[in-house]
């Protein structure tokens, strides 16, 4: 029998938000990868710049839903 973990509702928004973060960061990797290849599509340098942020938004969002050491 599985053991039930409860989590609060910020710890059940956070890792969605997580999982969808790592979605689309992995997507723009993705359209970066095929836009060095590829003229279709937006340019690498806009591609590059929005793989860079989303990699700071997704680590802030790990950091958030880490517990505070007191």
């Amino acid at each position: 029998m599985p053991i039930k973990v409860e989590n609060n509702q910020r710890q059940v928004n956070l890792g969605r938000i997580k999982v969808v973060l790592t979605i689309a960061f992995f997507l723009c990797v993705g359209l970066t990868i095929a836009s060095i290849f590829t003229d279709v599509g937006p340019s690498f340098w806009k591609c590059a710049a929005a793989t860079v942020i989303l990699h700071f938004v997704k680590e802030s969002a790990v950091q958030m839903s880490e517990p505070k050491g007191s």
